[in-house]
């Protein structure tokens, strides 16, 4: 397929609802007495797992329209690259810049990838807000 520049609210849509019903199942595991121990052993796992499925439905996305800098979207990159490139180990690269203060997960460059719900939250939020500000057209 080739880059897109664009994507229809439908898609985006569809996504959230794929992400919260995903990060349902888990809660409901939590409310129904799950191991807690259990669930602090998995959640790095699923939250980690569940990035790929954050960014799949986007991943030809164009960079001329995101741009280089710091944001979701890039840090989302960084992070799926990371994992399936780097054996989960945060890589930084030279393209897409990282600013781990004003990141939305945290993540510094070398550490292994185990992502919280929270930041898991933080990067899927604003990830459907840099979608929704510039790939989808306003109708």
């Amino acid at each position: 397929m080739l880059g897109r520049k664009t994507f229809e609210q439908r898609e985006v849509d569809q996504a959230k609802t794929m992400i919260a019903a995903l990060v349902a199942g888990r809660e409901t595991l939590a409310e129904a007495g799950a191991d807690p121990a259990a669930l602090a052993v998995v959640d790095p796992e699923f939250f980690t797992g569940l990035t790929l499925v954050l960014d799949r439905p986007f991943v030809h996305r164009v960079r001329s329209v995101l741009g280089k800098g710091p944001g979701a979207l890039n840090e989302l990159e960084l992070i799926v690259a990371s994992i399936l490139d780097h054996d989960r180990v945060f890589t930084v690269g030279t393209v897409l810049q990282y600013a781990e203060g004003t990141s939305f997960t945290g993540l510094v460059p070398g550490e292994t990838i185990l992502l919280s719900a929270e930041q898991f939250e933080r990067l899927a939020v604003g990830v459907f807000a840099e979608l929704e500000e510039l790939f989808v057209e306003a109708v």
